[in-house]
């Protein structure tokens, strides 16, 4: 586990190691603690606009020796899996605009209100919202506990929620299908408050997009 000094320690050494300015966005658990929503995280994970830039700080962290984990098979998708470096505790997943069944759109990255500059690595790190959205797309308890940490101590614009699923569902059919699973679980198991109107308005973006699909 990662607390947020470790992680702005490491992002210090890959801010005096480069040699040019880099922006990469920060999502998950390693976004959370700069809302003081969460103490620690498992991973540190950083999407990247271009594959320059990833492989420069990819480059960087294998001079540090982190190596690579065989994790593909975690992902869905053949093409444009992330890269998974590791050293002792300390684990990176480095994105190419895709994360998943999502990808960073212009919309999140207008939404970005938290930079930080180590050296020559400008750190981005995506809003409340943005944090839910992406961890819809996994399968692990544990995301689904932080969601409801960010909905009970701080709040979401569910507004926001709505219009980028509506957004990303235009190329990503399944993404409306894995958020309307993913409330239902936060609604039912976890017992978090999520405004009736929200998933009646997800459900419905699911069920157009599925009929779409079957009419192919």
């Amino acid at each position: 586990m990662v607390d947020v000094k470790e992680q702005n320690d490491i992002f210090g050494l890959i801010g005096r190691k480069l040699k040019r300015k880099i922006e990469c966005f920060v999502i998950g658990g390693s976004a959370m603690m700069y809302y003081n929503v969460k103490e620690n995280t498992k991973d540190i994970d950083i999407v990247f606009l271009n594959e320059k830039d990833r492989t420069e700080i990819e480059n960087i962290l294998r001079k540090e020796d982190f190596t690579e984990r065989n994790t593909r098979f975690l992902y869905h998708r053949k093409k444009n899996v992330p890269i998974l470096l590791q050293k002792y505790d300390m684990r990176f997943d480095l994105f190419l605009r895709d994360i998943i069944c999502f990808w960073l759109s212009d919309e999140m990255i207008e939404r970005v209100e938290k930079v930080y500059e180590f050296g020559d690595l400008i750190v981005k790190i995506v809003s409340l919202e943005d944090i839910v959205l992406l961890k819809c797309a996994t399968e692990r308890a544990g995301d689904r506990a932080d969601v409801k940490e960010i909905i009970e101590k701080v709040g979401i614009k569910w507004d926001v929620i709505t219009e980028e699923v509506v957004r990303q569902t235009k190329d990503r059919e399944i993404f409306s299908v894995f958020l309307y699973d993913f409330l239902m679980e936060l609604k039912e198991d976890l017992k978090v408050d999520i405004p009736k109107e929200v998933i009646k308005k997800v459900r419905t973006i699911g069920e157009r997009e599925m009929v779409k699909r079957l009419g192919k």
